[in-house]
């Protein structure tokens, strides 16, 4: 389950280093290179609203298999037809697996989980897996990057990499067995039942709250994860390899707040923690741009020399990344176990939208208006997750009052 999730976020974490390399490659405008997002996002929402939907009929293993198995096929075809377009079809295969397999990763831990605090720690450790893929994707990208010839397409070969830890997370998921009994239907459902099951707890108000806040989330740190190697590289003036690597400091404190929240789930409630931490990459993120001076005048290769600012940016990531899997433990321990996987796939399809339209987005604002502005602009999703934990907290004491 854990290198399941670390494949794909070495993957997915890939598009914002993708996004720079196809402007280096093949001429590419950062807008029209930015649209790799949307495919991501579109790869993403079918494999989790159309595919995900009927994920109790495949099965959660099996899902999971089909997933990787395809994803290892694609993966190391990219090298062989190196292009924008390749990069499209890759987003797009390895967005719809991803769902898939994401629908099913958050079932299952409904199944093995005894009690919400539990959830909660095993959903942290579980998420803090795909940090560790996301610090991975950093690593792996730099090595294969040549500074020296800016069209170089050496960066593809990353995805061999890619595609033998797939077929290798395939391998093992085909040694484990589980147990899936708790969450199948008693009797058999008609075939479009699930999405009439998804209708229904979309319009519940945990549903809606979960969905404003996995959209600000995922704007949020997308916004971090996906354009602080161009920040690093067109406002702070470093190469491009050392953009990379220091982005990827943000995946490590990221990795660091997912497994401390892991600990910490177990013995404190949801919302102080939740709470904390936004104000956190708030007060981080304000800082960091308060600090940031003039662009040098030379480009930066050493790292002992970039500016403060590049830093200070990266540990945003250890406040913003326990957002993610504390909130979707707050709204999963609510339903019952057999309801997880619709409401994963109602979380899946926010996420997808919100990558698919964030990403863009603040790329048409970095264009416009500089990347200071592009940064500034994610205070306005922490804002929304200031409001949105609120709620959500009212929504889940009523329930339980309730109960």
């Amino acid at each position: 389950m854990f290198l399941n999730y670390c494949a794909y976020s070495i993957q997915l974490s890939s598009v914002g280093i993708a996004v720079l390399q196809v402007q280096r490659s093949f001429g590419i405008s950062l807008v029209t290179a930015s649209t790799l997002a949307l495919y991501k996002g579109l790869g993403i929402f079918l494999g989790a609203v159309v595919v995900g939907s009927f994920v109790k009929r495949i099965g959660y293993r099996n899902a999971m298999l089909i997933a990787l198995g395809t994803s290892g096929v694609v993966l190391g075809l990219v090298p062989l037809v190196v292009s924008f377009d390749m990069m499209k079809v890759v987003f797009l295969v390895t967005g719809m697996c991803y769902g898939l397999i994401k629908v099913a990763m958050y079932s299952t831990i409904g199944l093995v989980s005894p009690d919400r605090k539990a959830h909660a720690s095993l959903l942290s450790f579980v998420e803090a897996f795909y940090k560790v893929g996301s610090l991975l994707t950093f690593v792996v990208f730099a090595a294969f990057t040549d500074d020296a010839h800016p069209e170089s397409t050496s960066w593809a070969n990353a995805y061999y990499v890619l595609s033998a830890l797939m077929l290798t997370a395939l391998g093992l998921l085909l040694a484990t067995k589980i147990d899936e009994r708790a969450a199948r239907d008693a009797e058999p459902k008609p075939l479009f039942q699930p999405f009439v099951e998804m209708a229904r707890l979309a319009t519940t108000p945990i549903a809606l709250t979960l969905g404003l806040l996995v959209v600000a989330t995922v704007v949020t740190e997308h916004g971090f994860m996906n354009w602080l190697p161009t920040f690093n590289t067109k406002v702070l003036n470093l190469t491009t390899s050392l953009s990379i690597q220091l982005a990827g400091f943000y995946a490590a404190w990221s990795v660091v707040g997912r497994i401390g929240i892991g600990f910490i789930a177990r013995r404190v409630h949801w919302f102080p923690v939740l709470m904390g931490c936004v104000v956190g990459a708030a007060t981080v993120l304000i800082i960091a741009l308060l600090l940031k001076g003039d662009m040098p005048a030379e480009p930066v290769s050493d790292w002992r020399k970039a500016p403060v600012t590049v830093l200070l940016l990266t540990v945003a990531g250890l406040f913003v990344a326990p957002i993610f899997p504390m909130m979707h433990s707050a709204a999963l321990t609510s339903l019952p176990v057999a309801r997880h996987s619709t409401l994963a796939s109602i979380s899946v399809l926010c996420s997808s939208m919100a990558g698919a339209f964030g990403t863009p987005l603040i790329g048409l604002i970095f264009q416009n208006y500089g990347g200071v502005a592009a940064l500034c602009s994610l205070l306005v999703p922490i804002a929304v997750l200031m409001v949105g934990i609120n709620i959500m907290r009212r929504i889940t004491q009523a329930q339980t009052a309730g109960a």
